[in-house]
């Protein structure tokens, strides 16, 4: 995990020491978040900050607690991912944006129902050659539909 957290910390440029703590905490998470060793790795090294990792592992644990039954929260953002021109990276960016808006607008949401927000916002893009950012998008969405999750 030291490893890890070095290759975040230079990747990112955020402190070593909060990466280190972010992944501890999602380790922690890390069997309840029916989250791989795999998934959690690419989890990581999607997140741009150690903030990202944190909300995204702890959405996912929700996720699990609330759907027992249901396929684990990272498979379900993988099939988004993979269905759309966008990469993983650009999914927790758009997810963390709109996990502030529902803060903002003290609002909730469950994560797969989020996750079906963001995949109608993709599809709604008309085929253009340049697509604009994912949470450029979906702050558009929300701007103009709000939400009702």
């Amino acid at each position: 995990m030291k490893n890890l957290a070095q290759a975040r910390a230079n990747a990112t440029g955020h402190a070593y020491m909060q990466w280190l703590d972010a992944l501890s905490e999602g380790r922690s998470l890390q069997d309840e978040a029916r989250l791989g060793e795999r998934s959690f790795r690419q989890l990581a090294e999607a997140c741009e900050s150690p903030r990202q990792f944190a909300m995204l592992v702890e959405a996912l644990d929700q996720h699990a607690k609330e759907n027992p039954d249901d396929a684990n929260g990272f498979t379900r953002l993988a099939e988004q991912v993979n269905d759309s021109p966008y990469d993983l990276g650009e999914w927790v960016e758009a997810l963390e944006y709109f996990y502030d808006w529902l803060e903002q607008n003290q609002r909730t949401g469950a994560f797969s129902t989020m996750l079906g927000y963001l995949g109608c916002s993709v599809e709604s893009l008309p085929s253009l050659a340049e697509k604009p950012p994912l949470r450029d998008l979906v702050s558009d969405m929300l701007d103009e539909y709000g939400f009702q999750g």
